[in-house]
């Protein structure tokens, strides 16, 4: 079998390299024709408005094209100018598409039930985003290097030509720095122009071929969801939102359910703390999710219980505020015209890098400079990030940049600041629903229902130590409580627990090599301090984050901002600050009263938000295995452990660190509803939660549904 696979992956590749490489033969003809129609009509128009007088219109060409000019010998130079910048456009423009199309056709090839589709008649879209960067870098590139050839010659001040493109270009020179400015006003008014040219097209073209196949949006047939046994005793490990969800859904549909939690509380690291009337959650979780159907589900779960809360996010960095999501005008208003220039600059440099160069991205820092550019992610997310997970962030994958803001870059900024549609799209959300006494009122609430059902049973202070496989379908969860061992014979199990823990308490036992994957999977913790003020307000913020590598804490919120709820009265409020850190390093060393301490001190003396004779008093609490850590080496090691874990027939993984992916709580969730269905015998597939290419804060109201949420009963076929 691993021999066929082989195969198979060897002639896979072989038709996109080959394909790849016929498309780009192709190129050789195509530039060749694009650059002799391109000269042949500069070549004409020369001839013609040099029989007519001249032209300052052409005439400005000669800032691109040195040594031409509006007469006949400057047609012929003018010709050879346009064959090789024509032809130059022209394999840069087809380029764009080689390495996507050969790969499509390879994929129409390898499907054997879709080849026909060759047969048939293809209609091409265009795509805006490669071409507008194409041709944006090529005339962006060719005014600086004409206007510096000029500025070297010389010849600067004679050039009245090139002087009038300061009418064009606001900002424009012929000189060092004028040619930058005028490269970036002249790069994105190209961009944006071939981007509405490609809209308009495929527009057009879609509505007049409508029944038409597309090549490009071919994409091989996915397997479908295995259909599973209904399970008749899921035993569940941890009470977070995912074991909880997963409960409810198999309870709700009369399946019997046990769940195991080591702490003496539900709710997981959803955990909604109260000391003294002040209630906090751990970190400030919010309900928000692109599928309508899950908010549906969610109303009807928490009924009378929703507040709902305007979004007020903002980065401090540098002394100053800036709104989160980014906004153009903020970041321009607060940052300066010398910032922008730089900022500007090392985005275009990252257009060239990554996507004309198609420079590979493999590290945290190279997936934030491809989105922002190296001066935005150096003002905006460097610090607070690599504070959260102790790493700098060349030694972070990628991929948690993608599923926590694939979508969020320059371009969806801009098109926010101009067109701010709420039709189709909400964006950068702005409002959400929240719990008025809490976050862990949802997991109280799932907890409740499953109680109601006969046999089913929620065992607190309980942490399992092994997971017997007895054969398929047959396991035996040992816990120990109060002392003492117990177990729970069950057909199915459901972990929440660490990925990297449960693969050490499977019975049979791992070999080494999992063993060492799953010791080496690092989860980052966290110390929660909720300092209390005799204060109505300190901040109007939901969230503040701090790119400050000074302050102790790395990110804030003030829960009365979120409800009134969670204060004892309106004279009051309290500010929860997130310490990150990792188990017996300097940080978590600290007593709870240092800690508390040194958190008031950077309030009070580094920020200026309160007086230190306003503050009531604090609560510490300190969580464990908070935050799974993507190091470079995250995706082998949870390969290694899951297809370990997926040779147990029965035994299925969910939530933040079950799966050891970085879910919100509506992913957990989510996850886990799904996965009951699994277990009812839907054909679902609970891990595709989370994988989407859509940013997180961008709703789309046709967005995901991958299954809906009814109140009423599951009936299996």
């Amino acid at each position: 079998m691993e021999f066929v696979k082989e195969m198979d992956d060897q002639k896979e590749n072989l038709n996109v390299a080959f394909l790849n490489a016929a498309i780009r033969l192709n190129l050789k003809l195509l530039s060749v024709v694009f650059g002799t129609v391109s000269g042949l009509s500069l070549f004409v128009a020369t001839l013609i408005s040099h029989l007519n007088g001249g032209g300052d219109l052409l005439g400005l060409l000669s800032v691109f094209f040195i040594g031409y000019s509006v007469s006949i010998p400057g047609a012929f130079i003018g010709f050879a100018w346009a064959f090789f910048v024509g032809g130059l456009f022209g394999s840069f423009l087809y380029f764009t598409y080689a390495r996507s199309l050969g790969t499509k056709i390879a994929d129409v090839i390898n499907d054997n039930q879709e080849s026909n589709i060759f047969f048939k008649p293809q209609i091409l879209k265009l795509e805006s985003h490669s071409i507008a960067l194409a041709i944006g870098c090529s005339v962006s590139l060719l005014l600086i290097i004409s206007t510096n050839f000029l500025v070297f010659r010389g010849t600067a001040n004679e050039s009245v030509h090139a002087s009038l493109l300061s009418f064009y270009l606001p900002g424009y020179s012929v000189s060092l720095l004028g040619s930058l400015v005028g490269a970036l006003g002249l790069f994105t008014i190209t961009y944006l122009i071939f981007r509405v040219f490609c809209l308009a097209y495929n527009k057009i073209s879609n509505y007049r071929n409508n029944e038409t196949p597309r090549l490009v949006y071919y994409k091989p047939k996915t397997k479908e969801p295995e259909r599973l046994e209904p399970a008749k005793h899921v035993c569940i490990l941890g009470a977070g939102p995912a074991g909880l969800a997963t409960g409810h859904e198999l309870s709700s549909n009369g399946t019997q359910v046990t769940v195991l939690e080591r702490n003496d509380y539900v709710s997981g690291l959803c955990r909604t703390v109260e000391v003294d009337g002040y209630r906090f959650d751990l970190g400030g979780h919010r309900w928000f999710t692109q599928n309508e159907e899950l908010n549906n589900w969610f109303r009807r779960l928490m009924k009378n219980e929703i507040v709902m809360v305007n979004r007020v996010s903002r980065i401090y960095y540098g002394g100053k505020y800036f709104n989160y999501p980014l906004s153009i005008s903020d970041v321009v208003t607060k940052a300066g015209p010398l910032t922008i220039f730089i900022a500007g600059i090392t985005f275009f440099k990252s257009l060239i890098v990554y996507s004309v160069f198609d420079k590979p991205v493999i590290n945290m820092k190279q997936a934030y400079t491809k989105q922002f550019g190296s001066k935005l992610y150096e003002m905006f997310f460097k610090i607070y990030t690599e504070k959260v997970w102790g790493k700098p962030c060349e030694e972070l994958s990628s991929d948690w940049v993608s599923q926590r803001s694939k979508g969020l870059n320059i371009v969806t900024i801009v098109r926010e600041a101009i067109i701010h549609s709420k039709n189709k799209v909400i964006s950068l959300v702005d409002e959400f629903m929240y719990p008025k006494k809490g976050f862990a009122r949802i997991c109280e609430r799932l907890a409740e229902d499953i109680l109601e059902v006969d046999d089913n049973k929620i065992l607190l202070n309980s942490t399992v130590t092994e997971v017997v496989y007895h054969g398929p379908r047959d396991f035996e969860v040992i816990y120990t409580k109060d002392g003492n061992n117990s177990s729970v014979r069950s057909d199915s199990v459901v972990s929440t627990i660490p990925l990297g823990v449960l693969a050490q308490i499977i019975r049979p036992e791992a070999n080494q090599k999992v063993i060492d994957a799953a010791k080496s999977m690092e989860f980052r913790d966290l110390i929660t301090v909720n300092v209390m003020f005799k204060k109505q307000q300190v901040s109007k913020d939901t969230w503040l984050y701090l790119q400050d590598q000074d302050l102790i804490f790395g990110r804030l919120h003030e829960p009365k901002n979120w409800s009134i709820d969670m204060v004892p009265d309106d004279d009051h409020t309290s500010l929860v600050l997130e310490v990150f850190c990792s188990a017996g390093d300097e940080l978590w060393s600290l007593s709870d009263d240092d800690v508390a301490k040194r958190c008031v001190d950077d309030l009070v003396d580094k920020l200026n938000f309160v007086k230190r004779e306003e503050v009531d008093g604090w609560a510490v609490i300190r969580t464990r295995q908070a935050y799974p850590v993507y190091d470079l080496q995250y995706g082998e090691k949870t390969k290694i452990v899951n297809d370990f874990v997926a040779k147990f027939e029965g035994l299925h993984i969910a939530g933040r660190g079950g799966s050891f992916r970085y879910n919100n709580s509506d992913h957990s969730i989510e996850m886990g509803l799904m996965l009951g269905r699994k277990l009812l015998g839907l054909p679902v597939d609970h891990m595709a939660v989370n994988t989407e290419s859509t940013y997180h804060e961008e709703k789309s109201m046709s967005g995901p549904q991958r299954d809906h949420y009814k109140s009423k009963k599951i009936v299996v076929d």
